[in-house]
């Protein structure tokens, strides 16, 4: 719609002239920019989307950055996830992006599986996704679900289950850092490493000659969610022994002799 404004004599003769082209456009221009009145309140909650100067912007836009893909799978379903050119992907609350009330951009879903993961632990989190469980106090249809902890979890073999997400724990302490296996022998000593069992990182930027697989819990402090080394269970090791959960290598076959061991440590004690 647009109105002309003429002045003859004093009197105020003003001209409408109305398109259908002009609605058109005022009306697809409302459309692409959302637009909106109360600053700072909350737009749509499943767009993540806020309003600032009279329009409808995305959580992220407000420090300067996009909505992206988190790396963590359970991160992705739960949380809006931001990040650009100088900060990595990470869900928003990272990034000090929140709710105007303070709260987290995340699936009320997830938000009771993080807040009640004791009671609801291994119980259905999601009514529209059965597969969906609470586990860890995340709401997750995780591949690691089945797997050990600390095994390959991608057919890049990047990364790895970790408090039953499928991920890339090095890349929490920088993204160029990749999962790898230290090896069985340790080349400095010759006997077997004692890294073998624990998860090992190297530094991809460096030349392939120069990159070395270094303990991660002691070289980076990357830790599992209970502050521990993440153990790389099942993994094998030199002499045909196997990771075990605590994280040392150990013969796969003890755990069949221990009965046996047992009958014969209860004979010999009747027999005294």
């Amino acid at each position: 719609m647009m109105i002309r404004w003429k002045h003859r004599g004093g009197d105020i003769i003003f001209l409408m002239f109305t398109t259908l082209a002009a609605v058109s456009t005022a009306s697809e221009h409302e459309h692409r920019t959302h637009m909106c009145s109360a600053e700072g309140n909350i737009c749509s909650e499943n767009a993540a989307t806020v309003c600032r100067n009279n329009t409808c912007v995305s959580a992220c836009s407000l420090r300067g950055m996009q909505e992206c893909e988190c790396d963590a799978e359970e991160d992705n379903y739960c949380y809006l996830c931001c990040g650009n050119s100088e900060h990595q992907c990470m869900a928003a609350h990272h990034h000090n992006i929140l709710r105007p009330n303070g709260e987290r951009w995340e699936r009320e879903a997830c938000s009771r599986c993080r807040m009640h993961g004791a009671e609801l632990e291994g119980l259905p989190c999601d009514d529209t996704d059965s597969a969906r469980l609470c586990i860890g106090g995340r709401c997750s249809n995780s591949v690691c679900h089945t797997k050990s902890p600390g095994s390959v979890c991608d057919r890049k073999m990047e990364k790895l289950c970790v408090d039953n997400t499928c991920e890339n724990p090095c890349a929490r302490y920088a993204p160029h850092l990749m999962v790898c296996d230290c090896p069985s022998i340790d080349q400095d000593t010759g006997f077997a490493s004692e890294d073998r069992c624990q998860l090992c990182c190297y530094d991809f930027n460096l030349k392939p000659t120069n990159r070395r697989c270094q303990n991660a819990y002691r070289k980076y402090k990357i830790m599992d969610m209970f502050q521990k080394p993440i153990w790389r269970v099942g993994l094998e090791c030199a002499g045909g022994k196997v990771c075990n959960k605590y994280g040392v290598c150990s013969s796969s076959h003890i755990s069949f002799l221990v009965p046996f061991f047992s009958v014969i440590l209860v004979s010999l004690i009747s027999f005294i």
